[in-house]
């Protein structure tokens, strides 16, 4: 009888068995009694291990759902927080920033619009609106009509606006596209983060329901590109989304922006001045107030929103500096009880409004933000130049002297071929002319891909003692003389100047600034192709070209001392131990001390010019920031700068760029470096590469100059303002660009921003391991310089210098492994490198 076919034993399905016993989620939380257990690292016994592992891992799933509750209260807290501000009898006002996305498109039609729905009058005028919302929670809503967003000169003001508001409505349009500044202005608000955002539209096409349809879905689409939060765009014609764009407004809890929410701000309701002695103005040496103006007492009536004011810290007006704050006054609320009169509402006592803050002379922040150096720190202590008392004191001593004195006994004129040389000019030229001639050690700063280091300049600019004058009077096709030579008479000219035709000069103006953009983009190709790549100089020795240049055997890891030959301005500048701890503890302070937010003040802000009062308009939000503690110090800041796609010129470092770094506004000339995201930024000696254009592509760069110091994680905005004589601006545009968006990362002196250059020589002879260099340099001098540092090759060699060869720069060098006779010798130097020094907040033209 045939046996059965049966199946292998591996193919039987086995069951585990169930054998926790009591180790339920209920029986694991009554034996652990609220204690948290800690994962045990070593056991006695592997039964204890793996009950320790099961009771642990469990009551890590309790910690995670304690801690998500904890969370959870922590932000239902902080919403109960904010809302509290739109409660009580005193609760503030609804701020709603308006802005047209296009020119047909008016702020006030849509208040009015809003009004008309719930039935309510407008009140206000000017730049603002006002609606008492009994319907909803008796709610005053207050907005703010800002300018139209496709004009270059409103970016600023609905920055101001919409950083200010609690809600941002955008009003779109269903017959015009929102142009390139419009989108630029969009771009900005989600860089700099705002409350919660709607979009309306007053005017739906209603011919037929499918092109009503389709246009809500393509304004739709359009601003969920930029703030993904928006459901749909509502449309204002109808009264039931109008009404529920009202319920919003009055219901809805704002959202916090973190670094807003971390300062106090006022959007002031009322400007005025009081005339006052002149005395030490705000930031004078900010580059905007001069010393000598007509200075008072700026007085801001607003409600406090944010962190809470405090009266000694200081107040920051846009385009104008920081200044201090006189005292802090209770202002009378808009809101009249439902018991009193008209006439019951004012304060007829005739005891004032009551101060709530005023400044201690022992906590007060003063207006110096810049440290003073001593002559020690310069090393001018064994200086021999003549002191100011000195030079003050020289026309008196020479009048004195040559009262004394006869012509005989004078001292005689200075021989022939001793005089200093200051400057060489062409035979003929005015002294006007002399003027404009631009030195070469200029060019070098404003030139593309020079180097701009300051040897070059700096021999230059030496005084030749022994050069007789008229020297070099045969060399090249110019005659050159002494401006000392030049008289009276030479300064006038023999022709008659001319002044070109409107037409001549804007065609001169425009070919010039295609020449410079052609330049610069050349420059740019270049720098791409071939990175850091310079060839050798042939008219000087590459030892004193590149004196200021070192070499490094790891760019990554070789000690660099970071307090090595600093320049001047890091003298000035302020550092910190722990930048970040300083940061959470002002930020921390600012919660405790001070008037609270949701109070309405009355703001003196002292010595202030008076062009601050007569810059404020009615029309346009005016708004005051109160500054953290150590703000106003100046450090070296560094800041991530991702690029904008949508702006494709080239951008160097040290171009002139405004920066909105949070509430303020700089112009700069920063210098761009690589960013490093080891060791919170700083690699692992601190040492990154400088950048000569701010690239695309790439996931971010690090800007870096000389600021205010700003805590927290602030937002950046890197501009280029419509100017047509910027040095940074190559062409006649009105339109304000998006550079690149980014955050602040820290304030780090120490920070070391090293300039890379590759010198490139051509391999002559070739055999295995050795080969046989020319081009790198040109003299044998330069060899045995540069002998100690590393060579490498682009295939991936690297090697040595062994020994010169001849007179004319050729050498012998080793390598760790054979060469091609077609790869290219490198040798790589690197300097440091500062940022320019400014001190000047950007005043926007309107």
């Amino acid at each position: 009888m045939p046996e059965k076919h049966h199946h292998r034993a591996s193919l039987k399905q086995s069951n585990k068995s169930f054998k926790s016993k009591h180790s339920t989620k209920s029986a694991l939380k009554d034996a652990a009694k609220g204690r948290t257990h800690r994962p045990s690292s070593s056991s006695s016994s592997h039964k204890t291990g793996k009950t320790n592992a099961n009771l642990s891992a469990s009551q890590h799933k309790l910690n995670r759902r304690n801690h998500a509750k904890q969370m959870q209260d922590k932000k239902r807290h902080a919403l109960d927080a904010t809302a509290q501000l739109f409660l009580g009898p005193d609760r503030a006002q609804r701020i709603v920033a308006v802005v047209p996305m296009s020119e047909d498109v008016d702020p006030l039609a849509i208040v009015e619009l809003l009004a008309t729905t719930i039935n309510v009058e407008v009140h206000g005028q000017d730049g603002y609106r006002t609606l008492d919302v009994v319907k909803f929670h008796n709610q005053a809503l207050r907005f703010l009509l800002l300018p139209v967003a496709s004009e270059a000169s409103s970016l600023f003001p609905i920055l101001d606006g919409c950083s200010a508001a609690d809600f941002v409505i955008l009003g779109l349009s269903s017959s015009i596209e929102v142009n390139e500044q419009g989108e630029t202005m969009l771009r900005c608000l989600t860089a700099t983060g705002v409350a919660s955002v709607l979009g309306v539209t007053p005017d739906l096409p209603k011919e037929s329901q499918l092109m009503t349809s389709t246009t809500r879905t393509s304004l739709t689409s359009f601003l969920n590109h930029f703030f993904p939060t928006i459901e749909k765009v509502a449309d204002l014609s109808s009264p039931s989304e109008a009404t529920t764009i009202v319920r919003g407004l009055c219901e809805k809890v704002p959202k916090g922006v973190k670094w807003r929410e971390a300062r106090p701000r006022i959007l002031a309701e009322s400007v005025q001045f009081e005339k006052g002695s002149s005395g030490l103005n705000g930031d004078a040496e900010m580059g905007g107030i001069e010393a000598d103006e007509d200075v008072g007492t700026l007085v801001v009536e607003g409600t406090v929103r944010g962190a809470r004011l405090d009266a000694n810290r200081l107040v920051h007006l846009q385009g104008f500096g920081d200044f201090q704050v006189e005292k802090i006054l209770a202002a009378p609320s808009t809101r009249r009880s439902r018991k009193s009169n008209a006439g019951d509402s004012m304060d007829l006592s005739g005891a004032g409004p009551s101060e709530l803050s005023v400044p201690q002379d022992d906590d007060a922040d003063s207006l110096i933000s810049t440290n003073v150096p001593d002559d020690e720190e310069l090393g001018l202590a064994e200086q021999t130049w003549p002191t100011e008392e000195e030079l003050a004191s020289a026309p008196a001593a020479i009048h004195s002297t040559s009262s004394r004195v006869g012509e005989s006994d004078m001292l005689p004129p200075a021989q022939k071929g001793t005089t200093p040389r200051l400057r060489k000019v062409p035979k003929g030229t005015s002294a006007y002319q002399a003027a404009w001639i631009i030195e070469e050690s200029d060019e070098e700063d404003e030139g593309a891909m020079q180097d701009d280091d300051d040897e070059i300049g700096e021999e230059q600019e030496i005084i030749d003692m022994n050069e007789p004058e008229g020297q070099d009077e045969d060399e090249g096709n110019l005659d050159f003389v002494d401006n000392s030579e030049l008289d009276d008479t030479a300064s006038q000219s023999v022709a008659p100047y001319a002044d070109l035709s409107p037409e001549q000069e804007e065609a001169q103006l425009a070919q010039y600034l295609a020449n410079r953009t052609q330049e610069r983009a050349s420059q740019n190709k270049d720098d791409m192709d071939f990175p850091d790549e310079m060839d050798t100089p042939l008219h000087i020795a590459a030892r004193e070209r590149f004196a200021r240049y070192r070499g490094l055997k790891s760019f990554r890891t070789s000690k660099w001392d970071p307090y090595e030959e600093l320049p001047v301005e890091y003298s000035r500048c302020f550092m910190f131990e722990d930048f970040k701890r300083i940061a959470k503890k002002m930020e921390m302070k600012a919660q405790l001390d001070g008037v609270e937010a949701g109070t309405r003040v009355i703001l003196r802000i002292k010595n202030v010019p008076r062009a601050v009062f007569e810059s404020y308009s009615a029309l346009r939000p005016f708004v005051v920031y109160g500054l953290l503690k150590h703000e106003h110090k100046y450090s070296v800041m560094h800041f991530t700068v991702q690029r904008n796609t949508e702006y494709l010129k080239p951008v160097r470092s040290k171009d002139s760029l405004v920066l909105q770094l949070g509430p303020r506004r700089f112009v700069i000339n920063p210098i761009f470096s690589a960013h490093t995201l080891s060791n919170g930024g700083k690699g692992t000696n601190n040492v990154h590469k400088f950048e000569r254009f701010l690239r695309h592509g790439i996931d971010s760069h690090i800007a870096t100059a000389y600021l205010p110091i700003t805590f927290g994680n602030v937002p950046a905005l890197l501009l280029r303002a419509p100017s047509q004589t910027s040095p940074g601006s190559d062409e006649l545009s009105s339109n304000t660009h998006l550079i690149g968006t980014g955050s602040l990362l820290s304030a780090d002196p120490t920070r070391i921003t090293a300039k890379r250059i590759i010198l490139t020589g051509h391999p002559f002879k070739v055999h295995k391991k050795t080969a046989t260099i020319r081009y790198l340099f040109f003299n044998r001098t330069d060899v045995e310089y540069f002998k100690p540092i590393q060579l490498r090759t682009k295939g991936g060699r690297t090697g040595y210098i062994r020994e010169p060869l001849g007179t004319h720069g050729y050498f012998k060098a080793g390598f760790d492994g054979p060469i091609d006779q077609m790869d290219q010798i490198c040798l790589t130097l690197y300097k440091r490198c500062y940022p320019k020094w400014t001190t000047q907040y950007y005043k926007a033209i309107e």
